[in-house]
C-alpha cells in the first residue's frame, strides 16, 4: 500500500499556513505512504504495517475549523520524523530513526543501507519536516502568547482505550488543559486514558519541553474507533469501514470545535 516518490510528489503538506485565527499547530507525522525507488529496490517481501492509517482524511475537517496542519507524506519506514535526530542505531523500531525491522519484527532490507542513503534521508525528509514545523510554531508565537502543538497518531493494539492522550507525564501541557480535553473525548463516547500506555513521542516531548510559549499534546486514536470495529493483530493494509469512519469523524469534529476555543 506504499507509493513511490516521483518529481511531482508533495513531500509535506501544510494547511492554513498563513491563517492565524487559532493558537494551534496540528502535526501528522506517521500517515505518509511514500518511499523512494532506492528503498523499494532493497525491500524484502514485507508489509510496512502499523502506520497511522488515513488520518489526513479522518481529520480533514481541521482545515474548515481554521487549524494550521502539517502532514508528512513520507512513510515512517523511510525515516521517522517522530524520533530524535540523534536516536541510537537500534534493532528496535521504537528507538530508531530509520527502522531495520517492521513493527512486527520482520527484517525490512535485503542489504544494509549505505551511509550516504541515511544522510540523504535525514537531509531531504527528516530535517525538512522539522524546519517547517518550527517555522509554523514561531509564526504562531507572533500572534499568540502561548501556542499549542497537537501531534496526531493512531494505534492497532488493544490497550483498553479508544484514545490515549500523552503529555510525558505532565511535562508538556498543563494538567487542567489535558483533563479538559480528556473530558471532551469522553463526552463524545471515547474511552480515554492519559499517558497509558503512550506518553508522547519525540515531537511532543521536544516541542513542549519548555512549558512556556509552546505546550504540546499527543493524541493516539485506536484503529477500532475509525477504521473497523475488530481486533488488529496481524500485518495488513487495513480497509476502511465507511460508516465507522464517518461516525468517528463527526464526533472528532465536535471535539476540535471545542479545542479551538482554548486560548
Amino acid at each position: 500500500m506504499y507509493k513511490l516518490l516521483n518529481k511531482e510528489t508533495e513531500i509535506i503538506t501544510v494547511i492554513n499556513e498563513n491563517l492565524h485565527n487559532l493558537p494551534f499547530v496540528i502535526s501528522i507525522p506517521h500517515s505518509g505512504q511514500y518511499i523512494t525507488k532506492e528503498m523499494n529496490s532493497k525491500l524484502n517481501d514485507v508489509i510496512l504495517a502499523n502506520m497511522d492509517w488515513y488520518l489526513p482524511e479522518l481529520y480533514n475537517f481541521l482545515e474548515e475549523l481554521d487549524f494550521t496542519v502539517i502532514v508528512n507524506n513520507i512513510s515512517r519506514y523511510l525515516i521517522d520524523t517522530n524520533r530524535d535526530i540523534n536516536a541510537e542505531d537500534s534493532e528496535e523500531y521504537t528507538k530508531s530513526l530509520i527502522y531495520k525491522k517492521t513493527t512486527f519484527n520482520k527484517e525490512i532490507y535485503k542489504t544494509s543501507l549505505l551511509k550516504e542513503e541515511i544522510k540523504d534521508r535525514i537531509n531531504n525528509y527528516y530535517k525538512k519536516y522539522h524546519e517547517i514545523l518550527i517555522k509554523l510554531i514561531l509564526d504562531k508565537q507572533r500572534y499568540f502568547k502561548k501556542v499549542y502543538l497537537i501531534d496526531l497518531h493512531s494505534f492497532g493494539k488493544q490497550v483498553g482505550a479508544d484514545v490515549v492522550l500523552g503529555d510525558n507525564n505532565g511535562k508538556t501541557i498543563n494538567n487542567g488543559l489535558i483533563n479538559h480535553i480528556k473530558k471532551l473525548f469522553e463526552d463524545n463516547g471515547f474511552h480515554t486514558e492519559i499517558n497509558n500506555p503512550f506518553k508522547g513521542g519525540y515531537i511532543t516531548k521536544h516541542y513542549g519541553a519548555n512549558g512556556k510559549r509552546c505546550e504540546s499534546l499527543q493524541i493516539e486514536l485506536s484503529y477500532s474507533s475509525y477504521i473497523d470495529k475488530r481486533v488488529f493483530g496481524e500485518e495488513e493494509y487495513p480497509h476502511i469501514n465507511r460508516s465507522i469512519m464517518v461516525d468517528c469523524q463527526k464526533r472528532l469534529k465536535k471535539i476540535f470545535v471545542e479545542i479551538g476555543k482554548i486560548n
